[in-house]
């Protein structure tokens, strides 16, 4: 799985980089920009638009959430417990694309926001049990608190809020993989 990652991110990198070079350079630029991950840019129009779209999916994605724990049992236990674990974990991913597309198209890939709101709304939670909602939170705080940095960390300059994240994820990520070790 990883090794397809990787294949298919140098693909999409290189497609992105044609892209680039053959569109205009103010297209070029917008494009740079939604690329780091910025609120800056983001339309008004296109909010409430989004709004309408994570309000349905989160309350679909909550209202699956029970399926996550049963799920965690393993396939047989939760097939013998009345749930059909290929159909369920099909709805739950197709739920997680939709709200990630939906995210990304607006405001461009955030790094490392997932990262450390899953492990953080955990920990908050407790006890093993998923912790969608929380995480969900979680997120946004993430998200709203790096892009108040990103506004105000250095006087006249506004950063996009990916680059904030990025240098608070990727030093978290370390972590992460030292603890795990």
């Amino acid at each position: 799985m990883v090794l397809v990652g990787v294949g298919v991110g140098a693909v999409a990198l290189s497609i992105t980089g044609w892209l680039l070079t053959s569109g205009s350079v103010q297209q070029a630029g917008t494009a740079l920009l939604w690329l780091s991950g910025s609120l800056n840019a983001v339309d008004r129009t296109v909010v409430g638009a989004l709004l309408v779209g994570f309000v349905v999916l989160m309350v679909l994605a909550l209202l699956q959430s029970p399926r996550l724990g049963v799920l965690s049992l393993g396939d047989e236990v939760a097939a013998s417990l009345g749930l059909r674990p290929d159909r369920a974990k099909v709805l739950l991913l197709l739920t997680a694309v939709l709200l990630t597309a939906a995210a990304v198209a607006t405001a461009g890939p955030v790094s490392f926001v997932a990262l450390m709101a899953a492990p953080i709304a955990r920990r908050l939670v407790g006890g093993g049990r998923p912790a969608l909602g929380p995480a969900a939170a979680v997120g946004a705080v993430v998200t709203l608190g790096s892009d108040l940095v990103a506004q105000f960390a250095l006087p006249g300059v506004t950063l996009p809020v990916g680059v904030v994240t990025g240098v608070v994820g990727a030093p978290y990520l370390l972590w992460l993989l030292a603890r795990g070790r």
